[in-house]
């Protein structure tokens, strides 16, 4: 009797055991679909493109400022066209001083102070300085120069440190002193070894986050001592491989194949401009589209040459894109530089397949060039009810946005773990050092989170 009711006892527990165990199962299985049970709808906006001028940082037109440093006269802030200055649309401006009061020795604390004096001022305003240090302005150099190179390497240590203060401000070093006008050509001094000397020589006691430039693509395998420009190559530690791009006061559309080639090849990792040449062949709108975008150029001077830049701005652009219309000008200050436009955006999510979602980002840069400069690039999810905001950076480096590509950003989003409601939200293009906020090429209201590109709801 007593086994039996022993064994009805152990019935009874295993089936107690056995009911528990069905409803923790059930709990399990009804928290587990409750959390499958999640949709997620994205719509985006209107990614149509704008034609608009877009004046972000380190492309563009730039003004040239001109110093000559004595002992005899002192710099004056006064003398600075303004006007020009508070002109938002010019992002640069290429100042360059001239250096041949000095050309027979050192410069002196005098001279010195009066160089950081105009450092000071245009780093206080909101444009980027292309620098430029030569012994003349006119072409005479072969007699303003200094005698023997000794001097010129002197001065490139005396304005070192200041230059180096400045860093933050200064987009690129053009040339090495010497050649006419400071453009490394004509010089009496300069053979291949000296220009590779040179070169090295300013690299070395400049900070390392300037770019570098010579007048051309010989030039800049002359100074690596190399027969091939390398690959592409963005890195932190930045070699005279790397900081070295090319600037040209006269640009024509003439290269050769392998000269072309090496350009286009250096305009990938470091920045190329200059001015325009009064060349005839550059009134035609094709060939000098052809010839800005082939060089990645993105940078020009708004000045020079004026029968060129009188004729561009005398043409219509004429095209099935959204820049039908504009001036030739235009539309190459639409382009000079990056430019970046979102043209998709998208998301993948299976609420019983996937563990989170996959938005998808199609951005092209239909820009002259790549951007040099990094960028933050984020996406940002704001609730629309709480307010709360969700901070994405996205894993990408805006520098291998190459011109006329698109460029496919994804990003993983935690659907699952979000509270349920409905998101605004953005893309965030930033440039980390001055916190300004990249302009894209769409027809989208810039906000301060960025560009809104879609809602997200989450049921």
């Amino acid at each position: 009797m007593a086994g039996k009711i022993k064994k009805k006892h152990r019935g009874l527990r295993f089936l107690c055991g056995l009911i528990l165990f069905l409803i923790a199962l059930s709990v399990i299985g009804t928290v587990f679909l409750l959390r499958r049970n999640v949709t997620a709808t994205f719509t985006p906006v209107d990614y149509a493109e704008s034609n608009e001028a877009l004046a972000n940082p380190y492309t563009g037109w730039y003004h040239t400022y001109e110093y000559e440093i004595s002992d005899e006269t002192s710099f004056d802030p006064s003398t600075v066209d303004y006007a020009l200055v508070l002109d938002n649309s010019t992002r640069l401006c290429l100042v360059r001083i001239n250096l041949k009061n000095y050309a027979a020795g050192a410069i002196s604390d005098h001279g010195l102070a009066d160089i950081r004096a105009i450092l000071s001022t245009w780093a206080a305003t909101d444009k980027q300085m292309i620098l430029r240090f030569c012994y003349d302005t006119t072409g005479d150099n072969s007699i303003s120069e200094p005698s023997d190179l000794t001097t010129v390497y002197r001065h490139m240590e005396q304005v070192s440190d200041i230059i180096n203060d400045y860093a933050a401000h200064i987009y690129q070093l053009q040339g090495i002193f010497v050649g006419a006008q400071g453009e490394t050509l004509s010089s009496p001094s300069l053979t291949d070894a000296t220009l590779a000397d040179l070169t090295d020589y300013y690299a070395s006691l400049t900070d390392k986050s300037l770019y570098l430039g010579l007048h051309d693509a010989g030039q800049y395998l002359q100074a690596i001592g190399q027969t091939s420009v390398p690959p592409t190559l963005f890195t932190s530690d930045k070699t005279l491989f790397y900081r070295l791009g090319l600037f040209n006061d006269s640009l024509t559309p003439a290269l050769s194949n392998a000269e072309a080639e090496a350009t286009s090849a250096i305009a990938s990792f470091a920045p190329c401009g200059g001015s325009v040449a009064a060349d005839p062949s550059l009134a035609d709108a094709a060939t000098a589209i052809q010839m800005l975008q082939a060089r990645h150029i993105s940078y020009l001077n708004a000045e020079q040459t004026e029968s060129t830049l009188t004729s561009w701005k005398s043409q219509t652009y004429t095209s099935s894109d959204a820049y039908n219309g504009l001036t030739l000008y235009d539309y190459m200050t639409t382009h000079l530089g990056y430019r970046y436009v979102l043209r998709d955006a998208a998301l993948s999510f299976n609420t019983w397949k996937n563990e989170s979602g996959s938005l998808t980002l199609s951005i092209e840069n239909v820009g002259f060039s790549v951007s040099y400069m990094p960028y933050d690039v984020c996406l940002l999810m704001r609730n629309q009810d709480t307010e709360e905001m969700i901070t994405l950076p996205l894993d990408t480096d805006n520098r291998s946005w190459n011109p006329q590509e698109t460029t496919t950003l994804k990003q993983s989003l935690a659907l699952r773990d979000y509270d349920k409601g409905t998101y605004s939200l953005y893309l965030l293009v930033q440039n980390p050092s001055s916190g300004e906020v990249i302009k894209l090429g769409n027809i989208m209201p810039l906000t301060s989170n960025g560009y809104m590109i879609g809602s997200l709801v989450i049921e």
